[in-house]
């Protein structure tokens, strides 16, 4: 060739020996961009240069005729390759440059061709400013819908669930057994708890086995002491005495104590 070049470590070679031809890939270092070259056809990787060689298969492997024409052929195919890759690089060379900062062989859309210069090295301002720009009206247009915005109601009730009556009740804070005085309590009171919903005195759970039974008497099971009952005036809830039958606070008629 007329002209040997420094072909920059960029390129893949995809020359194929069975098929007979050189091919390379060029890469841009920056965008990765590719550019495939026009097969060139070997000369030596013919029919006839095969056989005139002495390259042949004898049962499945290469005779002794065979691996010295292979390295006859081998010595003729990596010459034409070199040919090759020069006259490859050639014709495709104007689509990259070598940036004389860092060196590396980039494409044409990542080289400054004014500054001399590659993108990274030398960026495009105009084009970093306009991108900045952009990143603040995302900003801008973000803020104006957080403030505006307002969240969407939604009808729980059409809402599909498993979870039935009994599963979202309050569980008792112990795990005893409820005996039968304590149906008698109002709906949504606890036997652990002053009632407050009325004047009236009703029984309490035994501090030992959890039986219900009269404030101040004594246990029917297991006999122990039981405490006696707070009651509550449901007008201003003032504490009082029980069988009182108004409230000394407001003045409230109460319920007599049973």
């Amino acid at each position: 060739m007329s002209q040997n070049y420094v072909v920059p470590n960029i390129y893949q070679d995809l020359s194929n020996q069975s098929q007979g031809y050189f091919a390379f890939r060029f890469t841009c270092q920056s965008c990765y961009w590719q550019v495939d070259t026009r097969p060139v056809r070997s000369s030596v990787s013919t029919a006839s240069n095969v056989m005139d060689i002495g390259i042949e298969m004898l049962n499945g492997f290469w005779g002794r005729a065979a691996e010295a024409g292979q390295k006859i052929y081998g010595t003729q195919w990596h010459t034409e390759q070199a040919e090759a890759l020069q006259r490859s690089w050639a014709e495709i060379q104007h689509n990259f440059h070598t940036c004389p900062r860092c060196y590396q062989t980039v494409c044409m859309r990542c080289f400054n061709v004014r500054l001399n210069l590659c993108t990274r090295c030398a960026p495009d301002l105009k084009a970093d400013g306009a991108q900045f720009q952009h990143e603040l009206n995302i900003d801008a247009q973000r803020k104006q819908i957080e403030s505006q915005y307002q969240a969407p109601q939604f009808n729980v009730n059409i809402i599909p669930t498993a979870a039935t009556p009994d599963l979202v009740a309050s569980p008792p804070t112990h795990g005893h057994l409820a005996s039968p005085q304590m149906s008698n309590l109002p709906p949504g009171a606890s036997p652990y708890q002053p009632v407050q919903a009325s004047g009236q005195v009703h029984g309490v759970p035994c501090p030992t086995c959890r039986r219900m039974g009269v404030p101040g008497k004594f246990c029917q099971d297991c006999g122990t002491k039981l405490p006696a009952r707070e009651v509550i005036c449901p007008h201003c809830t003032q504490a009082i005495e029980p069988g009182t039958r108004f409230c000394p606070e407001c003045g409230a008629k109460l319920q007599a104590a049973t």
